[in-house]
This record gives structure tokens, sequence and C-alpha cells, in this order.
């Protein structure tokens, strides 16, 4: 997946996103115009990895980048650093938060931008990068305080409501406007699917999934959950909901509870799942959606 940040937008990684084998969800930051010797080294680690799975390409990242990037880094770190220092280090958080979507990560990435703020020196893309980051982690009104410095209009995210649920949780989504805190239903035997909205294998395997006889079986037990990474599907959301009200796709809140098997970087991923239990995974829909007789034949093991 890795374009260089310094060479594609936004938008040029979607519509190059559209036509991978195995659709990643998500949105990279745009980033600055010159490359600096931290980033640099971390995109060479990114691009000799392309082939292999996520979390070994962040631990790779995340061992590079600990080897140059300070310790420690908070506010006066962050102002202490020279005008070069500190642009690298903020493209090269930029790159390990979009990845990695913990908070250690956002926390580090602010540090440098509010010293960027500080300076005179934040542009539209630093500001694009912290309102992405904002975004994978939920932190949405942090990220509507930041999308409001942006010159372009960008539109504001829903307030979210509720106290966090235990389990799993989710976002249920009311308007574009406004969301509620939920969990995932995991009593019984039930198949969870990691889909997107901009994902177009995603949107294939739905639609044979909602309209084809052979899929009757698994509509009354499936869920749809939406990793969120740095652009907010709202509008793709609010259709989707308002079309299948009795199969809805709710975003996923980033939480320690969402691991023990649940993929959350490449869709569509279908899970088997017992009590939220996973008992067995398959990902991606090619051809007639073969995939899925795996969790069928596993579904119907589980049922004798």
């Amino acid at each position: 997946m890795s374009p260089l940040m310094n060479r594609y937008s936004a938008r040029a990684f979607y519509a190059k996103m559209a036509v991978a084998s195995l659709c990643l969800i998500l949105a990279i930051p745009i980033a600055m115009a010159v490359e600096r010797p931290l980033f640099d080294s971390l995109t060479q680690v990114d691009r000799a990895a392309t082939s292999a799975p996520v979390p070994q390409r962040v631990a790779a990242m995340r061992s590079a980048y600990a080897q140059a990037a300070p310790v420690r880094m908070e506010r006066s770190h962050c102002l202490a650093l020279t005008d070069e220092r500190l642009e690298d280090l903020f493209q090269a958080t930029a790159l390990i938060a979009f990845y990695a979507r913990d908070t250690s990560s956002l926390e580090r990435l602010q540090c440098l931008h509010d010293a960027l703020v500080a300076r005179g020196q934040a542009s539209a893309a630093h500001h694009r990068a912290l309102h992405g980051t904002l975004i994978s982690l939920q932190h949405f009104e942090r990220a509507n305080a930041v999308g409001a410095a942006l010159a372009d209009a960008v539109a504001p995210l829903p307030t979210i409501r509720g106290s966090v649920p235990q389990g799993k949780p989710l976002l249920g989504l009311i308007s574009l406007d406004e969301a509620e805190r939920v969990a995932l239903s995991e009593d019984g035997l039930r198949v969870v699917a990691m889909v997107h909205p901009y994902c177009g294998f995603s949107r294939r395997a739905l639609e044979a999934i909602t309209t084809q006889a052979k899929y009757a079986w698994l509509r009354p037990h499936l869920q749809l959950v939406v990793p969120i990474g740095q652009q907010w599907p709202g509008q793709e959301l609010i259709d989707w909901n308002a079309a299948h009200a009795e199969l809805p796709m709710r975003p996923m809140v980033v939480d320690p509870a969402w691991g023990g098997g649940f993929e959350q970087s490449e869709t569509p991923a279908f899970h088997l799942v017992r009590d939220g239990t996973v008992i067995a995974t398959v990902t991606g829909w090619r051809g007639e959606g073969a995939e899925l007789g795996a969790i069928r034949a596993a579904w119907d093991a589980e049922q004798r």
C-alpha cells in the first residue's frame, strides 16, 4: 500500500486504493514537500516490507523510529527542536500514526503540530495530517477544532453521546451530526464483517450478500463493522444505513477489546465468532465470493 507521502495526495491515494487486490481502508495523510532523514528511512523500511502483514510493517517502522526519534516528546522538547528536525519528526510521526492508530503516536504528533503552530510554520498539510490522525482515533471534538483551521471546507464530525460500553465498542450513527456509543452483539454464533464504503471489494461483497438467495443463511447473523481510517465516511454510512436498516454499518472505536483476531487493516474480512471469540476468518472478495465457503463450513460445523 505504501505510497510516498510527499508524492501523493490523499485524493490520489484513494484512486489507487480502489484497484488494490485487498482494500486497505486507511486514508494516508497529506505530507509536506521535503523529505528528511528519518522520514526517508521510514519510507524505505515501508517499501521493503510491502508484502508483509501490516502489524509486521508497523513493528519494523517503529523500530527504525525509536532509534532516531527522542524517547520523550513533551512541549518543551518539541519547542526546542530546530526547524529542520521539527519538520522531519512531524512527517515521520505522521507516518507511524497512519499505520499504528495509537494514543502515543497521536500525542507526539500533537506536540509537534503545536510547535509548528507556535512558530507560524503550520501549513494546511500539517493540519490535515493531525486532523486525519484524530479521526482515526475517534477524537472528533479535537478534530473539528483542527478542521476549523483549514481554508477549504471540512465537514464537521458528529458529536458522540453516551458512556463507553462494556465489550467491543462501536458507534451507532444517528445522523451526520450525532452518533451514540454502542457495543458489538457477542452472544451466540455470529458473523462479523469488517467492511468499508470506500472499498470496492466490500461494496461488491455486500451487494451479493444482501441480494443473493445463497446468502440468506448469513444475513440474520451478520454484523457490519467499519474500521475508521483518516477520512470519515459519514455520508456513505448514512446512505447505506438508510437503505439497509436491518444491516447497518457501524464504525469501530479503536480499543484493546478489538484484539484477539479481528482484522482491522484489510477489508472485507469475515469472522465467525462465538460469544465474542473468533473461530474462523477469511479476507477478500474475489469472483463469486468463494471465500465465504470456509465461513459456511465452519458455521455448519459449529451447529453440529
